[in-house]
């Protein structure tokens, strides 16, 4: 019996595939139950697409998805905030009409997401 390698002195199994051995080595990924919610998911996508390596890194050391909650967060908050003040600078000319407040709502809503996607979700963390 010949001298043992590091992987077989930590117990890492291995798989012969054509005459060569692999070590069965698998990310342990956890669920840890955290929320990334619209803005986090689209931050991953940026991150992963324009920064991969940022990416691997978070997701090797299990703080994607912690990361990714931050932003959604921050991206909320900050929706919330622009839409307000939106709001309150642009009043509707009759209350009662629910198209009119719709429209409104809906710009305002428009213009903090972009905002939004530019600010918070399209950058780098």
């Amino acid at each position: 019996m010949g001298q043992q390698t590091l992987f077989e002195k930590i117990g890492v199994q291995y798989e012969e595939r054509d005459g060569l051995f692999y070590p069965l080595i698998t990310l342990d990924i956890k669920d840890d139950g955290v929320n990334v919610g619209k803005y986090g998911h689209m931050w991953m996508q940026y991150l992963k697409s324009e920064y991969p390596q940022r990416y691997r890194s978070l997701l090797r050391f299990g703080e994607l998805n912690q990361k990714a909650a931050e932003v959604n967060e921050v991206a909320y908050e900050l929706l919330e905030d622009i839409e307000t003040e939106w709001l309150q600078k642009h009043k509707p000319r009759n209350k009662n009409s629910f198209s009119e407040m719709y429209k409104l709502r809906t710009e305002a809503r428009l213009i903090a997401e972009e905002v939004v996607l530019h600010d918070v979700v399209n950058c780098f963390h």
